[in-house]
């Protein structure tokens, strides 16, 4: 793992600002010149109940076309609110 990044974040009440959430981070990790690939999520039971948690996300791997991203969001009692990961191609690469 590389590139971890935790803080701590509020959290929306309904799934689809949770989606929004994690993919923004995902796609922040991902870095400049990215554009996605795909995106995998999972809502954890905590989703909807907590108002705030903390969000970690983080680099899997990145080649020379390609980075690799996660992130998990938790409520403050360590349940799980939503995890994706997603897939990015790294667009200076394609040129």
């Amino acid at each position: 793992m590389t590139d971890p990044r935790r803080a701590p974040s509020p959290i929306p009440a309904d799934p689809a600002g949770v989606a929004a959430l994690i993919q923004a981070r995902l796609s922040e990790v991902a870095g400049d010149g990215v554009r996605p690939v795909s995106l995998s999520l999972d809502f954890g039971p905590a989703c909807g109940m907590a108002p705030s948690g903390v969000l970690e996300s983080w680099v899997d791997r990145r080649t020379r076309s390609l980075a690799f991203v996660r992130a998990r969001l938790e409520a403050p009692d360590g349940r799980m609110i939503a995890a994706g990961s997603a897939v990015f191609s790294r667009l200076a690469a394609e040129g």
